[in-house]
């Protein structure tokens, strides 16, 4: 290839309708001189810059921004490297929000991130891969490319169907204005109302911060909808070990709420769920319990578990087990740090986190598959 010139490749059409992608894929240049500059850019239908990679032989380039369409001359951010290793690119594309989400690390036991951050971007689908010649010469090579997009996994067995969604911050999705069920409904063309608040507890905290779930069950709409899903817990359990501020309690042998200890995590979750059977009689409900968290106490986190679990079989709630049916556990260093966030980066939830909220890939790669399974067997 020539000074400025370039191979274009094109995604699938069906790529290019899509708003949320993932994109993975191993990467390496083989410039011996300064003199050279080669690349990669992703690009969307009508030229338009979505991400770029590109290296000279002494510096690693990276862009998300640049004149368009199909220039050759995006706004580089530049950092040093050694061309002779691997680098793994990991790319979460948001076209609906015009955002990316991006990570460049070596690839090697202990990996170096290189760069890392999330971007606005003009590109508003994908639809070209672009390996660019800038100048010079200098082989590049690309290796175990994986690119997800979303997965019907319902086969449209819940296309159309209503949505309530009640809880905590991981419903609610913390900092970020998407949560879970968010990311599900998406998926399978679920029309979803998220009710769920920060810090919402299930019991009687005095003071919650997000309120009691029971509350946001009072406020929802009285139009049924066809599934439920909630969680709760991950707080209780700082107010019942933290705080004592109540007790856990136990499961009663009634469905009378009268019958309910009010004042007990239990005795306000089954409150909590008698409620719901109350106005939608009709609708499936469906309990989240979340992840192994290192963020709370352990043997708080196992006796809340096995109450709510007996509340679900005496009220008929089904289980989507995300602690059991997955190996999310923040208890391990490496998946606190790799699936949590605390804050938000650029808009978009970061990594690094105390162990509690799933980040996007917390959330893609656990807790979307477990629902989702959940409600095809609901529904079929």
């Amino acid at each position: 290839m020539g000074n400025y010139t370039t191979s274009v490749r094109p995604f699938a059409p069906s790529i290019a309708r899509e708003r949320t992608l993932d994109l993975r894929f191993d990467w390496r240049t083989a410039i011996a001189g300064s003199a050279a500059k080669t690349g990669l850019e992703l690009r969307d239908d009508t030229g338009r810059l979505v991400f770029a990679i590109a290296a000279t032989a002494s510096e690693l380039r990276y862009a998300v921004t640049g004149p368009d369409p199909d220039s050759l001359n995006p706004t580089w951010t530049t950092t040093s490297f050694d061309r002779s290793m691997w680098y793994t690119v990991d790319l979460h594309m948001d076209f609906t929000l015009g955002r990316v989400q991006y990570a460049i690390t070596s690839k090697e036991a202990a990996p170096t991130v290189m760069a890392s951050g999330t971007a606005d971007i003009a590109g508003t689908n994908l639809a070209r891969l672009v390996e660019c010649n800038y100048y010079g010469t200098g082989t590049q090579s690309i290796d175990n490319l994986r690119l997800v997009r979303p997965t019907n996994a319902a086969c449209g067995s819940l296309a159309g169907s209503s949505v309530y969604a009640f809880g905590d911050s991981i419903v609610d999705g913390h900092q970020y204005p998407r949560g879970f069920v968010d990311f599900v409904a998406d998926r399978e063309d679920m029309t979803l109302t998220n009710y769920a608040k920060n810090g919402a507890t299930v019991g009687p905290a005095v003071d919650a911060s997000g309120g009691h779930i029971i509350d946001q069950v009072r406020s929802a709409g009285s139009r049924a909808p066809d599934v439920v899903v909630f969680d709760g817990g991950t707080n209780d359990a700082i107010e019942i070990h933290d705080q004592h501020a109540y007790e856990i309690g136990t499961v009663s042998d009634a469905t009378d709420p009268s019958s309910f200890a009010a004042g007990t995590y239990t005795g306000s979750l089954e409150a909590t769920i008698q409620l719901m059977r109350q106005r939608w009689p009709e609708a499936r409900l469906v309990y989240v319990a979340a992840h192994k968290l290192g963020s709370r106490d352990w043997d708080t986190q196992l006796a809340l578990r096995k109450v709510t679990l007996q509340a679900a079989r005496k009220w008929g709630v089904a289980v989507a087990d995300v602690f059991a049916d997955t190996t999310f556990d923040t208890r391990v260093e490496a998946q606190r740090a790799a699936y949590t966030f605390d804050s938000l980066v650029n808009g978009y939830p970061g990594s690094g986190g105390s162990g509690t909220h799933p980040n996007i890939a917390g959330i893609t790669e656990f807790y979307v598959p477990v629902l989702t399974a959940r409600l095809v067997q609901l529904a079929d």
